[in-house]
């Protein structure tokens, strides 16, 4: 046993310096957040709409990238309100601020109980954000590194992968939503999990893998999860049959080890999964993803999207303000790396070690061709279930994965040969890509001059031309420093420094691509003051919920200062019900925005308590220029917004006075549509949900809400006669209600409302709220972690029966 302990000493001294050198390098690309104390949230985005825009700083202009607008309007006002909620020792089961109220612990994308939040959760929140983003890096990189490792290739060639894996186009560009990255920074790590379990068939390895599972299974983006649980299975179906050596029993042990782990971690995950998966049923954004219905906006021709994987700015950068085509960034880029691309085009070149590399080169190729969406292939995947609720051209993280783990067996071969003519034919080939590229492009608009300073220093006045250009130039000056680092691998003597030099080559190249995309600015600079407006609106909080016109007031940021937004963007999306009500405002439009104000605007918005809609500055409502909307009027006006107050807004709790029975949902929406329901004046309620309560004829009478928390409100109510009550807040599934103290029917009022029928009298209302799926949830977890601490518990037994005695 002694002479493999220097071995292992060797190994775990390789390791912890892999892991110091990720740390180092995520620290490089993140210290401006965490050393000079910047935000790595795109907040700066504001600073051009209503109303942060007159009071933004001017160099704001500078940290702005449209396609991160998810950031400010979603995920950072969630993360504040979550962390808000739990250091006040409140358990998050509701979000009030949006859509009327909607579930906020089913909200998935919180990543409730993933490792990487809990920065988030217990340090200051922008520093919490950056070190959560650092840790998501790290692991991504170090666990590639360890997969290579374990597939027997050495220490610079783990490296090179751990690099191009840690910065590829799909981490970088989802890095601030958090979610993304949560899961797929454990993609190598089920897979070096899993080529343990093949190789060496220890069942520790598959209780290490439930444990990963649940990590990426609580990390919060469903899409994402599932791509990296089906590459894992098909990784651990093709490494079982390849493998070498084995007896088919064994494999079949090995593989059932492997799914154990699987099912464990998903055991341990279901208190977050069953919730989100409960409150996802018969919403808008379910409805949308069903069968690949939703397309990603800037979808190209397949050459023109597996172009990036070469020239990944080939459009402009949105971080830059300019992109030249309809194209989305973050869907399009394929980028791992030119040099990476490289070595994984010599891999396959190479004619050892296929059996290790062909499960890379399937995940590629089934990456590559569901991202583009290639016909038969795509429409087959999304009817398949699970894939059917996603958006599976973001596959191409496969693509971006394969490429990482391909590039260390390219590296490889050129450290272990003493030839290098395939890679010198690949040289050639990038060298003939660039040159075709040139030729596609045409150097009229151009000229050398501007092509070297926007290499140099990109500007916002570059052409067309000279932006393609310069991607296609920093692609060649990649490919020729891989043809000088070839002049030294040749010589053996230099071959450990060459392989340093790769990893150094390829990590200045992905940084220089990582650069500017995310916008990391000063606090004072890209945190929206705030506004006159805003400060108005808060002063009026009590009045009843707002919401903006077009970009006004960005959805879910409201969120940040506590105001009630009629609108929202949260996962899950709204309700169908809610939808198909919002469509009597925007018919055109989703509940995320109001295009435009219309008459049936001050109604629809009335109904769900809106007191105050916030619009540009210059806006007129009711000047003879244009269409009246009647009820509307200006009760603030200022350079930064016009705010008006809607005269037809509920208030927050009340008595109907009079009651419309509908026969369906369809005569509900057409009830309110009519241009005689005045939800001020009378409250639609649906036949079958009446069931045996007798139709309440309304009467005089008042309610108000006496007491609220997150998850419970009390109202007080006094009626002359039987009456139905209301609370202008949405209705979902796991609301209920008494009335002194016992449990009474709901009746779904005005299509999304809550209401209940109250007795003549003085009584207390109170609606309660609980997590649908989260008992039953929380009863599978306990189960998964008393299966995972029983195979621990053999484990242990097993290791002391076969521990020597003395």
């Amino acid at each position: 046993m002694s002479r493999h302990r220097p071995v292992r000493a060797l190994t775990a001294h390789q390791h912890r310096t892999a892991a110091a050198l990720f740390a180092l390098l995520a620290l490089v690309y993140l210290w401006p957040v965490l050393v000079e104390g910047r935000l790595l949230v795109p907040s700066a985005l504001l600073s051009a709409l209503t109303p942060w825009r007159t009071g933004a700083a001017a160099a704001a202009a500078n940290y702005i990238n449209g396609e991160l607008a998810d950031v400010p309007s979603t995920y950072y006002p969630w993360n504040m309100l979550a962390r808000e909620l739990l250091h006040a020792g409140t358990f998050p089961a509701w979000n009030p601020y949006a859509y009327g109220g909607t579930p906020l612990f089913a909200n998935a994308e919180l990543a409730w109980l993933s490792p990487f939040s809990l920065p988030v959760w217990i340090l200051p929140l922008d520093f919490g954000l950056g070190l959560s983003a650092a840790f998501k890096l790290l692991a991504a990189g170090f666990g590639t590194y360890l997969l290579v490792r374990e597939l027997g290739l050495g220490f610079w060639p783990a490296m090179l992968a751990g690099v191009s894996f840690m910065l590829c186009a799909f981490n970088v560009v989802w890095l601030t939503y958090g979610v993304f990255l949560s899961v797929a920074a454990l993609l190598p790590w089920s897979f070096w999990l899993v080529e343990r379990i093949v190789r060496h068939g220890r069942s520790v390895d598959g209780l290490a893998l439930a444990a990963v599972v649940a990590c990426l299974l609580a990390g919060g983006h469903p899409g994402t999860q599932v791509h990296v649980l089906a590459a894992t299975v098909l990784y651990a179906l093709v490494r079982a049959v390849d493998t070498t050596g084995l007896e088919r029993r064994e494999r079949l042990r090995r593989l059932a080890t492997a799914g154990a782990g699987i099912a464990v971690g998903g055991l341990t995950a279901a208190v977050v999964l069953l919730p989100a998966q409960q409150a996802a049923q018969d919403t808008y954004g379910a409805l949308l993803r069903k069968h690949g219905g939703t397309l990603l906006p800037g979808t190209h021709a397949p050459w023109d999207t597996i172009r990036t994987a070469l020239f990944p700015d080939w459009w402009g950068r949105p971080s830059e303000g300019f992109l030249t085509a309809d194209s989305n960034y973050k869907e399009r880029t394929y980028y791992a790396g030119a040099i990476p691309l490289l070595l994984a085009m010599l891999a396959l070149l190479t004619p050892h070690g296929w059996r290790r590399k062909a499960p890379f080169v399937l995940l590629g190729v089934l990456g590559v061709l569901v991202a583009v969406r290639t016909p038969l292939l795509f429409p087959a995947l999304i009817h398949l279930p699970l894939f059917d609720s996603i958006q599976n051209q973001r596959m191409l993280l496969w693509f971006l994965f394969a490429v990482a783990v391909l590039s260390a067996f390219g590296l490889q071969a050129l450290l272990d040969a003493e030839r290098t003519r395939r890679a010198w034919a690949v040289v050639a080939v990038a060298l003939g890509a660039a040159a075709l590229a040139i030729a596609s492009i045409g150097v009229e608009g151009s000229s050398l001059r501007a092509v070297a300073r926007y290499v140099g220093q990109r500007t916002n006045d570059a052409t067309e031309a000279t932006i393609a250009l310069a991607s296609v130039a920093w692609w060649s000056i990649f490919t020729i420093a891989f043809a000088v680092l070839l002049l030294v691998i040749v010589r053996r003597r230099w071959r450990g420094v060459a392989g340093m030099l790769v990893v150094l080559v390829v990590a200045f190249d992905l940084l220089h691509f990582a650069h500017g995309y995310n916008p990391m600015g000063p606090p004072s600079v890209v945190y929206p003051a705030r506004p006159a407006a805003v400060s108005f609106l808060q002063r009026h909080v009590v009045d009843g919920r707002i919401a903006g016109v077009g970009e006004a007031m960005y959805s879910d940021w409201p969120t940040v200062y506590r105001l009630r937004d009629a609108r929202g963007y949260d996962a899950p999306q709204p309700t169908l019900r809610f939808a198909r009500l919002w469509q009597q405002l925007d018919p055109i439009g989703d509940a995320t925005r109001i295009g435009a104000l219309t008459a049936q605007s001050p109604k629809v918005l009335g109904l769900l308590g809106t007191r105050y809609v916030v619009t540009a500055p210059e806006t007129e409502i009711n000047a003879s220029t244009e269409a009246p909307v009647p009820g509307l009027r200006p009760v603030y006006r200022g350079r930064d917004a016009t705010i008006l107050e809607n005269e037809r807004a509920l208030p927050r709790a009340f008595v109907a006075t009079g009651v419309r029975v509908a026969g369906y949902e369809g005569e509900e929406l057409a009830a309110i549509a009519d241009e005689g329901f005045d939800p001020l004046l009378e409250a639609v309620v649906r036949r079958d949900e009446l069931g045996a309560v007798p139709v309440p004829q309304g009467g005089a009478g008042t309610a108000r809400v006496v007491r609220e928390e997150n998850s419970r409100v009390v109202l007080q109510a006094t009626l002359s006669g039987r009456g139905l009550v209301v609370l202008d807040d949405q209705w979902m599934p796991g609301w209920r209600v008494e009335v002194d103290g016992r449990p009474a029917p709901i009746l779904q009022t005005d299509v999304v409302l809550r209401g209940v029928v109250v007795p003549a009298g003085a009584h207390e209302v109170v609606w309660s709220y609980r997590v649908p799926g989260l008992r039953l949830g929380a009863a599978l977890s306990v189960l998964g972690l008393a299966c995972a601490l029983a195979w621990g518990a053999v484990l242990a037994v097993r290791a002391r029966r076969r521990r020597p005695s003395f």
